[in-house]
């Protein structure tokens, strides 16, 4: 062989290494930060009762409903923004205390007891108007379809999934590596 083979094949080798190192990197980086998230979560929900956890001033949460149909879908992933003050026309994320749930919905009106609130796709607006001490925030960005992704990998079949992909990139990359060094 000449000597430019063997170092087209030494610089290969050295991507294929540097390549792997980073993908672990990466694994083992998303891996930490998953488990500090969901421990905080844990945490934030069970033990202080908080019902959408922020970070940073962000909460995130997964659409159960198509009430606010077709901008935010069923299954979608919203991310929530607290804020100061909320307009007509703004969408909320706020806690429905009589039913215990939280609600998405489009403010249609303000007053100084609070809002007056309706899902796009109801022909109705809400029976209730909302206190301003209720709202969890403003929609400020929705994922459709992660929503249900995330719902699924919260399962025990999910994180099982989720584990197994691991394992299998980690065991790919350090096969790579292992053939590159013969």
């Amino acid at each position: 062989m000449s000597k430019q083979t063997n170092d087209a094949q030494g610089g290969k080798g050295r991507a294929l290494h540097i390549a792997g190192v980073a993908v672990r990197a990466v694994l083992w980086s998303v891996l930490g930060l998953f488990l500090a998230y969901n421990l905080y979560m844990l945490v934030a929900r069970y033990v202080f009762g908080v019902g959408i956890p922020t970070v940073f001033g962000y909460g995130f949460a997964a659409v159960e409903t198509g009430s606010m149909e077709p901008a935010i879908g069923k299954g979608d992933f919203i991310v929530v923004k607290a804020e100061d003050s909320y307009s007509e026309g703004d969408v909320i994320t706020f806690l429905d205390a009589e039913q215990g749930v939280y609600v998405t919905h489009r403010i249609i009106q303000v007053s100084p007891s609070g809002y007056t609130t309706k899902g796009d796709a109801n022909n109705v607006q809400d029976a209730f108007t909302v206190p301003h001490g209720a709202v969890v925030g403003r929609v400020a960005a929705s994922v459709p379809a992660l929503g249900t992704v995330i719902g699924f990998l919260q399962t025990p079949a999910g994180l099982f999934a989720l584990v197994v992909c691991g394992v299998a990139v980690w065991a790919v990359t350090s096969v790579a590596a292992q053939r590159k060094k013969k």
